[in-house]
């Protein structure tokens, strides 16, 4: 793009925006989902868990009851019958909307850990040597972009 004008340059960037434009959410329950892998929880023989679900005030049950059918109709969840449970927490943000957790730490504690190790940052940083363009992505919702 170095031998265009900026006019130019913002021409082409609007032209690929638009060309893949179902590549970026649309909305807060646009959050698409990577068909690249599935996310597999190891736990080797350590049994189920079933943990029982938190008690919830009625407006917090009703609302979290919201907040499932909404993630249901999006296909971000869906009904399972699986061996393990684990109970919900409803977290208030600063914008003052709930976010919708799962209090997974038990589950964490039995799981067999993977041993891959991260890049190191300086490495990464070095392979940009000589880059003229470079982006940042942040994935909407990321956590719910993998399948488990």
């Amino acid at each position: 793009l170095k031998n265009f004008s900026e006019s130019q340059q913002r021409t082409t960037v609007r032209e690929f925006l638009q060309e893949f434009q179902n590549l970026f959410s649309s909305s807060d329950s646009d959050v698409g989902r990577c068909s690249m892998t599935q996310h597999r929880i190891k736990t080797g023989n350590h049994p189920s868990l079933k943990q029982y679900p938190r008690r919830l005030s009625l407006a917090k049950k009703e609302e979290a009851e919201c907040l499932v059918k909404k993630m249901i109709d999006n296909g971000i969840i869906e009904e399972s019958s699986g061996p393990s449970v684990s109970p919900i927490v409803l977290v208030k943000k600063k914008n003052g909307l709930t976010r919708f957790s799962v209090d997974y730490r038990k589950i964490n504690e039995i799981t067999i850990k993977d041993s891959y190790l991260l890049p190191r940052i300086g490495e990464t940083l070095d392979a940009f040597n000589g880059s003229q363009w470079f982006c940042t992505l942040d994935l909407k919702s990321g956590y719910w972009q993998v399948e488990i």
